[in-house]
């Protein structure tokens, strides 16, 4: 639950006027833009650094979709001037927000300490690396920033986590379609990633005939009857890493028959095949929740969202309890084409909302609260398998950002708050 800071002035201009006094106490210079400025509250400039400052001073903790819109703004040609953002919350962040931008300072340390190591095995020293300097734009040089009791602070995600207990019940997760090509294993795939980065063991189902999860997570391509599995290291100093381990159902029954303990995991995601009826009833059973990526196109979403919805009518007629939402894949984020997208989450909202009139636990996910966006590194994910390189997720960081985990955090972020997964984490937990 979100602590929003008592000493916060309510009125948000006054607000904002007392934090532009706590950088200027700082030895910032602070510039004011004009009135009705979009995008940014405060302008801050000390040497090199122009910092633009985003100031919220919400009841709740900041999501993804408000650091991200602060972003969206940051990689603008007018963001232009600003080397570097701070964003400042009196009520805190989501834990996933500090997940994603732990992830990011960690990498940025080892892109660091390869370019240290390739330097010395030259001979050469590594070239010095000035950290007041942009290195793409400022939306790359993002700092989280929290008012709390009339200071500011910068976060860590130490102060804010808490080890995952053993829970109860284990939470199902089926990824279905009935259409190709819209990212069906990528989603599972990642999905699982984004909840072993929350410190969550996790369990890929491979349910497809094709197996293409034990490809890309075999770390022995050569023989088909190795493990498949991925370990993710812990973003939170002091605490254990966490595993992701791709099982065919027969693997699965079989460890859970021996009344196995060793798989940990009370996330099991399940990456299902494109043909529905293949699917073993058994198991679309014990779906708590599904989701049904799609891409948003013409072709994607069909006349009447008829592919959509026709998922959702299957699986509802053998599981009368799973909630089912459609997600929006592969999403372009380009101006061009933002009023065809319009025109197309329009419709399908529509067709949606009248099918979950009869089965109001069917929904589309807005892509303002979640999406996955198109980005290079999902579409060539897998690559390993062709290079040789170990298995991995498309989570490394291009230019300053990985547009794949954050959303993917994203969507777990959204499945928590309209799910009880959330209670998969520590009661305790703020």
């Amino acid at each position: 639950m979100a602590t929003h800071d008592p000493l916060a002035i309510q009125d948000p201009s006054s607000f904002e006027k007392h934090i532009g006094t706590l950088f200027q106490n700082s030895n910032w210079e602070v510039i004011v833009p004009p009135a009705n400025t979009r995008g940014y509250d405060l302008e801050l400039r000390r040497d090199k650094l122009c910092v633009a400052v985003q100031i919220k001073n919400y009841t709740r903790k900041c999501s993804f979709a408000d650091l991200e819109k602060f972003k969206s703004f940051l990689e603008l040609p007018l963001a232009a001037k600003f080397t570097h953002a701070f964003f400042v919350s009196a009520s805190g962040f989501s834990k996933n927000v500090l997940l994603d931008a732990e992830a990011s300072r960690r990498e940025r340390q080892e892109q660091k300490a390869q370019r240290d190591a390739l330097a010395q095995q030259g001979g050469q020293p590594a070239p010095a690396q000035d950290e007041t300097l942009p290195r793409a734009n400022a939306s790359a040089n993002l700092v989280l920033v929290n008012y709390r009791n009339g200071k500011l602070e910068f976060p860590s995600l130490e102060s804010s986590a808490a080890e995952v207990p053993p829970v109860e019940r284990v939470r199902y997760i089926g990824v279905f379609t009935c259409k190709g090509g819209v990212g069906k294993t990528t989603t599972a795939a990642h999905l699982a990633g984004a909840f072993a980065l929350m410190g969550h063991d996790v369990v890929l189902l491979d349910l497809d005939p094709d197996q293409n999860l034990h490809k890309l997570f075999r770390a022995d391509l050569d023989d088909p009857g190795s493990d498949a599995s991925l370990f993710v290291p812990a973003m939170v100093k002091g605490q254990m890493g966490t595993t992701i381990t791709v099982l065919s159902h027969e693997q699965w029954d079989k460890s859970r028959q021996a009344g196995h303990t060793d798989l940990d995991a009370k996330i099991i995601i399940c990456d299902c095949s494109p043909v529905l009826s293949e699917n073993l009833p058994e198991l679309i059973e014990k779906f708590d929740y599904c989701i049904i990526p799609t891409t948003l196109n013409p072709l994607g979403i069909a006349k009447n969202a008829n592919v959509i919805t026709r998922t959702f009518a299957h699986i509802r007629q053998i599981n009368q309890k799973a909630e089912m939402f459609c997600l929006i894949n592969s999403f372009d984020v380009g101006k061009a084409v933002e009023k065809k997208n319009d025109t197309l989450l329009t419709h399908l909202q529509k067709e949606i909302d009248h099918y979950a009139r009869h089965d109001p636990k069917c929904r589309l996910i807005h892509p303002s609260q979640a999406k996955i966006r198109y980005s290079s590194a999902l579409l060539y994910w897998g690559y390993h398998i062709i290079d040789g390189s170990p298995p991995q997720l498309a989570f490394r960081e291009v230019a300053g950002r990985s547009y794949p985990r954050t959303d993917f955090l994203q969507l777990a972020e959204y499945l928590e708050e309209h799910t009880d997964i959330e209670t998969l984490r520590h009661r305790g937990e703020a």
